[in-house]
Parts: C-alpha cells; sequence; structure tokens
C-alpha cells in the first residue's frame, strides 16, 4: 500500500472511475475491482475536491484524483496540549464543544496551536491516517472565532463515511446568531418570521480571502427563523444545506442583517454607542454552532449532539435585551 496519499491528474479518454482507480493502482498497492468500489462508496474518492461515490461515473481528462484511503503515513503535527472540551467520544470518533479564538487546523503563522493539533495530543498513536496530513480527523470545519459542537473521526474509514455524510447533506447543523436589526429598516428578518438565503458564494473578486455573493459561486443555502427580537438586534437560528465558507456569515449581510462582531463583512455604524461597545468588547462574531446530528458510521444509529452558548454570548444577549 502506498506511504502516500494517491493524488493525480487523469490523462485518458473518457472512463469509469472504479476502472481508472484499479488502473492507476497496478503495481502501487493490492486492490480488487470490488474493493476499489467499496473505497468510492464509502466516500473515501474525491474527484477535483467533491466527493464522488459511484463507481461508474465517467472521469474525464484533466480531472484531479484522491483516494483518500491510501493515506497512511502518520501525521506530522505537533501535539498541543489544549484542554478539550469533549461532548461524547468513542473509539471512532470524537465530538467537541469548541471555543473561541482556536482554528480548525493548520494555517499560515500558526501551525501548533490549532484543533488539530490538540486532537493530536488527545488521541496519541491513535492518530493516523486520518483526513489530510495537516487536518488528521477533521470532517468539517468553524471559523476561529465561531464556537460549538463538531465532529472529529479517528480514523480514515469513519473520516469517509461522516465525509460522505456532508457530501449529501444528511447531516443536520443549526447554529444561533444575533444579527443587526433597526426599529424602522423594512428588511427580510424584520418582515418575516422564518425565511431562506439561497444565493451561491464564490470568492471576492478583488478581496481573494473574503467570499461574496457570485453567480460563479457555488450554491448555498440557508434557512433562518426568529428566536427573539430586540430593538436593534434579533436572535436568530440558522440551518444549513450547504456548508460554503462564511455561508452565514455573508448570506445574512447579502440581506442586510449582518452577524453581529463581524466587521469583516458586516457595518455597525448605525448601531447605538452603547451596543457598538459591547459588540467589540465581545470581540468576535456572535454565531454558535448550536447542534449537530449525524449517522453513526459504525453503529448506524442517529446521534444528536448540542452546546449552549458561552457565557459571553449570553452577556451580549442580555445587553441588546434592555437596551430601549
Amino acid at each position: 500500500m502506498s506511504k502516500e496519499p494517491l493524488c493525480y491528474t487523469y490523462a485518458g479518454q473518457p472512463a469509469r472511475l472504479d476502472k481508472v482507480i484499479a488502473g492507476k493502482l497496478e503495481g502501487v498497492a493490492t486492490a480488487s475491482r470490488s474493493q476499489v468500489e467499496r473505497w468510492i462508496e464509502s466516500g473515501a474518492v474525491l474527484v477535483n475536491g467533491m466527493v464522488v461515490t459511484k463507481p461508474a461515473y465517467k472521469v474525464e481528462e484533466g480531472d484531479q484524483i484522491a483516494v483518500k484511503g491510501l493515506v497512511e503515513a502518520p501525521t506530522t503535527l505537533t501535539p498541543y496540549d489544549f484542554p478539550l472540551e469533549i461532548v461524547y467520544e468513542d473509539s471512532n470518533l470524537l465530538v467537541l464543544n469548541k471555543p473561541a479564538g482556536i482554528s480548525m487546523h493548520p494555517g499560515a503563522g500558526n501551525r501548533e496551536r490549532t484543533i488539530a493539533n490538540a486532537v493530536v495530543q488527545h488521541v496519541g498513536g491513535q492518530q493516523r491516517s486520518v483526513g489530510e496530513s495537516d487536518r488528521p480527523g477533521i470532517v468539517h470545519r468553524l471559523d476561529k472565532d465561531t464556537t460549538g459542537v463538531v465532529v472529529v473521526a479517528k480514523s480514515t474509514p469513519v473520516h469517509a463515511a461522516l465525509s460522505k455524510q456532508f457530501a449529501e447533506r444528511s447531516i443536520e447543523r443549526s447554529y444561533r446568531a444575533l444579527v443587526f436589526t433597526t426599529p424602522r429598516a423594512k428588511r427580510l428578518v424584520q418582515l418575516n418570521e422564518e425565511g431562506e438565503i439561497s444565493n451561491p458564494i464564490g470568492r471576492h473578486p478583488t478581496k481573494r480571502k473574503l467570499m461574496a455573493i457570485s453567480e460563479k459561486g457555488k450554491g448555498a443555502v440557508t434557512h433562518w427563523r426568529v428566536i427573539e427580537r430586540f430593538a436593534y438586534g434579533t436572535l436568530i437560528e440558522c440551518r444549513l444545506e450547504t456548508g460554503r465558507t462564511h455561508q452565514i456569515r455573508v448570506h445574512m449581510n447579502s440581506i442586510g442583517c449582518p452577524v453581529i462582531g463581524d466587521t469583516t463583512y458586516g457595518d455597525f455604524s448605525n448601531l447605538p454607542a452603547p451596543l457598538r461597545e459591547a459588540a467589540e468588547r465581545f470581540g468576535r462574531q456572535a454565531l454558535h454552532a448550536e447542534t449537530l446530528a449525524f449517522t453513526h458510521p459504525t453503529t448506524n444509529k442517529k446521534l444528536s449532539f448540542s452546546a449552549e452558548l458561552p457565557a459571553d454570548f449570553k452577556v451580549l444577549l442580555d445587553v441588546f435585551r434592555a437596551y430601549r
């Protein structure tokens, strides 16, 4: 078996995905056609960065193919002794309540103090062959300053199975967000108790680190409903059909109701000074991943987890609730 991920660009006539992979593995790994089919059906194969679960999928010349199930090299991440808040754990996976201020995986300027590094520290020698080399076990991500529930896999098959559920949109996720509204504005959140935003999201045309509504972007769907109204804000629940980068933040800003504290996308110049100061003390976007539900990859049981709003989020809500 290969010691590195099988990643390559296909060059040839259109052909079935299982046949292409089986041919590529000749002389590299011992794998039958049925084994290759199982890898594909388990969600371990990506084409152009997207999970493909159909063995008969037609591969075109130039397609990028990756077989995650062939990764055997141990992670090179430095363990990080960080106090993880574990909501649930078994031999297959971890469910964590992520705090604010810590990234999910290494990036520019931070290679050692992330959730991925902390997972390596926690599981020790178990953490091999899981996901990408710099994101061991990380199935999905929350922004650095977003809190709440995330699931982390302990093995490649579990990682692939959970990734497949995300790709098929069978995982259920809900968030709490405090968004900016004003007493007299006539925006969607103020006119309705619930709604849907289905604008595609892609890279900002000039600010490449940011996301934006874009016709060239990928489809994104956010369902929202009002939980509590304040004079200059509304607490909402958001349920995601898709998981695009910054999806809730971009979608809510696109309808004129940015997430409080999200200075990357929102304009809060019309927020009264006491509330603006409270948001500045809070120091981040008021967004929390409250619930996560999925089917356990090995027991096939439906699991559901939740995490309470952080204490400082509750304080911020009290400030908005009290303002008249």
